[in-house]
């Protein structure tokens, strides 16, 4: 067990005893990571954050429960699977491969040559939304093991555990996820390959007519984001110049949690109505 495991699991005894200062540490330790899952999994930051709150409760409520037999953060994992697999659709949870790939083609138009700052901004912001819009094309299923494995880079034996399934049987999940976003994207997405005719910049104009990207509610890209690996911050930067299909669905170096997150967990904390030990 790693010292960041080790160190996890002896304050969520302590949590669950009592100190609240411990299940404060454990809230830091995973906000960001039940945030991250909610909003790839809702597609919609004020969706997600209601969602890693309820996520963030069960956890705190449910230490006591905790046994040890896989790390805290998987056992998190699998809370938050569970919870994201039957929470209610979040607004964005809307589209098919065919509706979106038919949305894309009517809205494209041509580029400008020399894009201004707020061009510039608006086309960040709707290549973070057509990403999200590719993962929230598969069913929740699928979505999960995707993400799991290629976005959060779990591993194949962790993502398994999380999803309570076979480790076979995650990699057939999986392996379908990154069927049916290969097939969607390698003859539409610039970003996937630049011979395919589909430009960020170019389908700008129709999304904010359609009121899809509004430019005062840039929430992706504008997003609190948190400290990442030089490769990663690269992923965000220079999106155009990767191919590889999971470097252009993971987007960012990883959405942090919004500070209203933790404030409103650490408000029940402190309203000694939350019971932090439950069997």
């Amino acid at each position: 067990m790693s010292d960041d495991a080790a160190g996890l699991a002896e304050q969520a005894r302590a949590a669950a005893a009592g100190d609240k200062a411990a299940a404060g540490r454990i809230l830091e330790a995973i906000k960001d990571d039940a945030y991250e899952l909610a909003l790839r999994m809702l597609g919609h930051p004020a969706d997600a954050e209601d969602a890693a709150q309820e996520i963030l409760v069960i956890v705190l409520t449910h230490l006591g429960s905790f046994r040890g037999e896989s790390g805290l953060r998987t056992w998190v994992w699998r809370i938050a699977a569970r919870h994201l697999g039957r929470v209610r659709r979040g607004r964005r949870e809307i589209l098919t491969f065919e509706v979106f790939g038919e949305r894309l083609r009517t809205g494209l138009d041509d580029v400008l040559e020399q894009p201004d700052a707020e061009a510039e901004a608006l086309t960040k912001e709707l290549r973070l939304r057509c990403t999200e819009a590719m993962l929230l094309c598969l069913d929740r299923e699928h979505r999960l093991a995707y993400v799991l494995g290629d976005v959060l880079n779990l591993s194949g034996e962790e993502a398994a555990l999380v999803l309570e399934i076979e480790e076979a049987a995650y990699r057939k999940r999986v392996s379908r996820a990154r069927a049916l976003l290969y097939e969607f994207m390698r003859g539409w997405c610039g970003v996937f390959d630049d011979r395919n005719p589909c430009r960020c910049a170019g389908q700008v104009k129709c999304a904010v007519e359609r009121g899809l990207v509004v430019p005062r509610a840039l929430d992706l890209s504008k997003h609190r984001m948190r400290p990442s690996p030089a490769t990663l911050l690269r992923a965000a930067e220079e999106m155009t110049g990767l191919m590889r299909m999971s470097e252009v669905l993971r987007g960012p170096a990883g959405y942090a949690a919004p500070d209203t997150l933790v404030s409103g967990v650490r408000a029940l904390l402190d309203s000694q109505h939350l019971a932090l030990l439950r069997p």
